[in-house]
C-alpha cells in the first residue's frame, strides 16, 4: 500500500482517464467492482492463483471470508452473469481500479496496483481477439506512448502437449517452462511419462518466439501434435495484428504460460522500455462466465497504470502537468474567469511568492503592477507585463500561459 502525492497522483489519474476515455469511445462502458469481493467468487475465477497471494478477512457481522480484490475479471464476470444476464451480446465493459495481491519477485513491488482495462464478454474468435487488441493499443498511443512491442500467445498450445499428464505434473512442468529452462522441463516431463513427439515438441517451445521467421520452424515442430490447431489460431491472430499494423513489432511467443488459470485462447501482452515486466496483459477466458453459470465467449486486457507511467518516463512521455496559476496582491478578483477557463488559481499568502508557486507547482504567478498585471513564469523567473484592458485582459493572459485563446462575453470568458 502507498500513498501518491502531487504530481504523482496527478499523473496517474490523467493516465487512468485518457485509457477509459480511449474504452469509452470504442464503446466500452465503464463499471464499478467492490474492493471487497466474497472469497468463492474469487476462487472460482481464479483457480490458479495460489492462497498465499490472496488477502482474506473474515466479514465480522455475517462471518463471511471475503477478500480484497486480487483481479477485477472474475467480478466482472460475475456482474454480467447475473445483474447484466439478460443483456444481448456483446458486452463492452471497461473499469479503473486498484487490486491487491502479494507480490513474490525480486524487486520489491507495491502489492496495491492500478489497473484500467476492458472486457467484451459474448465475442468469439479471431474478431473479438482483435478488437481488444486494437482498443488496448489505441489507448497507449492516447496514453503518450508511441514505442512498444506487441508479444502474443495461446494458452492451450503447452497445454495440449502435456494434456495426457495430471493436474499436478502439468502444473509442474509448467513451473519450469514459465522460466524458459528447457533442461528442467524435460526433465520434470519424462520423469511424469511424457515421450514421443510430445517431448520433442514441448521441449523446442522455450525457444519458439519471434516473427515472420517463427512459423516455419513452429509448423515442423507441431504439426502431428494437438498443439497444431492451436497454432493455426495463433498465426491467423498474428496476421491479422501485423496487417493492422498494432505495432511495428509483434511477436509470438509459443511457450508462453500464464498465473491465472482462466485463460483458454489468445494471450497479449504490451512491453515498452522501463518497467523490465509487461504494461499490460489480457487474453481470452471462454470458460470464465460458465463458472458463474451463464456460458459466454470472453476476452479482456488491462493495464498497470504503474507500468505504463513508467514506460512513459522513461520515454520522456509523461502527461504535462496542467498550467497553475497563484495570484498574488491584486489579482484574486481574476480567480473565478480563470478557472471559468480551465485554468488552476488560488491565492497566494504573504510570503516569497515564487518560492511558494515552485514549491507548489504553480507555473506561474500573477499580480497587480500601477499600469496593470505582471505575469511570472515561476520556473523561468521570466515577467511579462499584461495591459488591464478589461476586454483584452483574459484573452492575453490566456496567450501568454500557452493554453488557447479566450473571449470574454456576458458569460464570462470561455476557451476556444
Amino acid at each position: 500500500m502507498r500513498d501518491l502525492l502531487p504530481p504523482a497522483a496527478y499523473r496517474h489519474a490523467e493516465l487512468g482517464r485518457r485509457l477509459v476515455r480511449t474504452f469509452e469511445l470504442s464503446g466500452y462502458e465503464l463499471v464499478t467492482v467492490p474492493l471487497f469481493e466474497f472469497a468463492e467468487v474469487v476462487e472460482r475465477g481464479l483457480g490458479g492463483l495460489e492462497a498465499s497471494e490472496v488477502l482474506r478477512f473474515v466479514e465480522p457481522e455475517s462471518g463471511a471470508v471475503v477478500s480484497l480484490r486480487p483481479d477485477m475479471t472474475p467480478q466482472v464476470a460475475r456482474l454480467v452473469a447475473t445483474r447484466l444476464s439478460q443483456a444481448p451480446s456483446p458486452a463492452r465493459l471497461c473499469y479503473q481500479g486498484s487490486v491487491l495481491r502479494r507480490r513474490h519477485e525480486r524487486a520489491r513491488r507495491h502489492r496495491q496496483i492500478p489497473q484500467a482495462g476492458i472486457e467484451l464478454v459474448g465475442c468469439e474468435g479471431p474478431d473479438g481477439d482483435l478488437e481488444v487488441l486494437s482498443t488496448a493499443v489505441q489507448a497507449l498511443r492516447v496514453a503518450g506512448l508511441t514505442e512498444f512491442v506487441i508479444d502474443i500467445g495461446h494458452a492451450k498450445i503447452a497445454s495440449a502437449l502435456v494434456e495426457s499428464l495430471s493436474a499436478a505434473h502439468t502444473r509442474d512442468v509448467l513451473d519450469a517452462l514459465e522460466i524458459k529452462d528447457e533442461t528442467e522441463v524435460v526433465r520434470r516431463a519424462e520423469r511424469h511419462g511424457l515421450k514421443g513427439r510430445d517431448l520433442a515438441a514441448l521441449s523446442e517451445l522455450p525457444w519458439l518466439h519471434g516473427g515472420e521467421e517463427l512459423w516455419p520452424r513452429a509448423e515442423r515442430v507441431l504439426t502431428g501434435t494437438l498443439a497444431a490447431p492451436y497454432l493455426a489460431e495463433l498465426k491467423r491472430l498474428w496476421q491479422g495484428a501485423s496487417e493492422l499494423g498494432l505495432s511495428r513489432q509483434v511477436l509470438a511467443d509459443l511457450g508462453e504460460t500464464r498465473d491465472f488459470a482462466y485463460y483458454t485462447g489468445a494471450l497479449f501482452q504490451i512491453h515498452a522500455e522501463g518497467p523490465g515486466r509487461p504494461l499490460g496483459a489480457g487474453g481470452r477466458y471462454d470458460n470464465l462466465l460458465e463458472r458463474f453459470g451463464a456460458p459466454r465467449h470472453a476476452v479482456g486486457f488491462a493495464f498497470g497504470l504503474d507500468d505504463v507511467a513508467w514506460a512513459l518516463e522513461a520515454a520522456g512521455r509523461l502527461p504535462s502537468l496542467p498550467r497553475r496559476v497563484l495570484l498574488g496582491a491584486g489579482a484574486n478578483s481574476l480567480a473565478g474567469v480563470l478557472r471559468d477557463a480551465g485554468i488552476a488559481a488560488a491565492s497566494a499568502p504573504e510570503s516569497d511568492l515564487l518560492a511558494y508557486a515552485r514549491a507548489w507547482r504553480y507555473s506561474h504567478v500573477l499580480q497587480a503592477t500601477p499600469t496593470g498585471f505582471e505575469l511570472l513564469d515561476a520556473e523561468s523567473a521570466q515577467r511579462s507585463s499584461v495591459p488591464a484592458e478589461p476586454a483584452a485582459l483574459i484573452t492575453e493572459i490566456l496567450a501568454r500561459l500557452g493554453v488557447g485563446s479566450g473571449v470574454i462575453g456576458k458569460d464570462g470568458p470561455c476557451r476556444q
